[in-house]
């Protein structure tokens, strides 16, 4: 049975959404877990606010509470917790402003389903935690929610070998080889894998640098290049995948010299209207070191992916391409 306990340190993914404007940004992240959600809402998500376990009052309201009708969400704490959350977001033309609100929310937990609430939209966004769970929010509101992310923390895994000792160094890395095995090697592809050319660049001692082409009139990631180290330490640019139309140019250098490493990528994958026949494109990438992160790079809307599932290193890429990046995959050395 997998341990629940969440390990340390918390990872944001988001925001859903508009990022700019004057309104100001708000965290909730309460010490025990989310027992109750609160959402206001009409046309749009007006506001939402939380209650934590152990306790009966409510947080601060992020957004204006004067929607039509009021919905809320009861979780069985501590035995019940979020694991996930997907919505709408469109742009409402009562905002005056032109920016995009969330228009509708779903709440995922380990037990149910809760939700959609509000009307929703054809602009979707999905979040789903696999392995962990949602802690807290990080919200931006002023008359309607206008942005939603949350914070994640994984579940620890429980050691056998905490329990039982091992001092004999033979046994010790049979152990952790069953360890290795019992992970996917090659994590992916993610995104349109039965669309484009499949490519594969292969492994390699390191990844060096990254070239990633963001098409903005699309919301889709054109191309992208990898410069890799080999064994015997030499530097190789491998072929582009995909198409160069033009768009912002992202280069990524990771700092060998500061033992700087790629430990995962995350992003968003998802049909664009207008391209590449409906098919999935990768819309948003994160690539993540173990000295922190590059991105996200592109628009961060439709299904969500993530390699970071245990200790590794990324020392290659597959994936599909042809106008635009179908689809992308790792391949990790775990340790």
């Amino acid at each position: 049975m997998e341990n629940q306990d969440s390990c340390e340190g918390e990872i944001f993914v988001g925001p859903w959404g508009c990022s700019e404007g004057n309104n100001k940004w708000g965290d909730y992240k309460p010490k025990g877990g989310i027992k109750t959600i609160i959402i206001s809402y009409g046309d749009v998500i007006n506001s939402i606010r939380f209650v934590e376990h152990g306790s009966n009052e409510a947080s601060p309201i992020f957004g204006d509470d004067v929607g039509r009708k009021i919905a809320t969400i009861n979780i069985e704490c501590p035995s019940e917790y979020l694991t996930g959350m997907s919505g709408c977001q469109s742009l409402y033309p009562f905002d005056y402003t032109g920016r995009w609100v969330i228009d509708s929310l779903s709440f995922q937990t380990n037990v149910r389903k809760h939700g959609p609430i509000g009307p929703g939209s054809n602009f979707s966004f999905s979040f789903p935690m696999n392995g962990g769970k949602i802690v807290g929010f990080h919200l931006r509101a002023g008359n309607y929610l206008n942005a939603i992310g949350v914070y994640v923390k994984p579940f620890c895994r429980a050691s056998s070998c905490a329990l039982n000792p091992i001092d004999d160094p033979v046994e010790i890395q049979e152990q952790i080889d069953a360890i290795k095995d019992a992970f996917p090697r090659d994590p992916g592809p993610w995104g349109g894998i039965s669309s484009g050319k499949k490519w594969d660049d292969g492994v390699f001692s390191a990844v060096k640098q990254i070239q990633l082409h963001v098409y903005e009139r699309a919301n889709a990631m054109n191309s992208i290049q990898f410069e890799y180290v080999t064994r015997d330490r030499r530097r190789v640019w491998m072929p582009r995948h995909g198409f160069n139309r033009g768009g912002i140019v992202k280069k990524i250098d990771i700092d060998e010299c500061k033992n700087e490493y790629l430990i995962g990528v995350a992003g968003f994958y998802g049909p664009v209207d207008g391209i590449n026949n409906g098919l999935d494109v990768i819309r948003s990438i994160t690539f993540y070191s173990n000295k922190g992160k590059y991105g996200p790079f592109g628009d961060e809307n439709g299904t969500y992916f993530s390699s970071i599932s245990s200790r590794g290193k990324v020392v290659g890429f597959h994936g599909s391409s042809g106008s635009y990046l179908n689809s992308l995959g790792v391949h990790v050395e775990y340790f």
